[in-house]
């Protein structure tokens, strides 16, 4: 009679509780940097600081509506 032994597995709600708490700590880093993250501010700022350009045609069935916003060099 063979006498090996497997090692122990590791239940489904082990393995369920470590994924839950790891996508949990995950939400909260990001939800974290997400609300520290000040360059969403300042490019939410300029882009409300320009205006906002349209022009009708001569028979108002069409407006062509131009937004222009610039662009930071930090930006991806």
């Amino acid at each position: 009679m063979n006498t090996y032994k497997f090692s122990e597995m590791p239940s489904n709600a082990a393995v369920t509780s470590v994924v839950t708490l790891l996508v949990s700590a995950w939400f909260v880093l990001a939800s974290g940097a997400i609300l520290t993250d000040q360059h969403s501010e300042s490019t939410l700022d300029a882009a409300r600081a320009l205006p906002v350009q349209y022009t009708e045609s001569p028979d108002s069935s069409r407006v062509t509506i131009v937004v222009e916003a610039r662009r930071s060099a930090t930006s991806l």
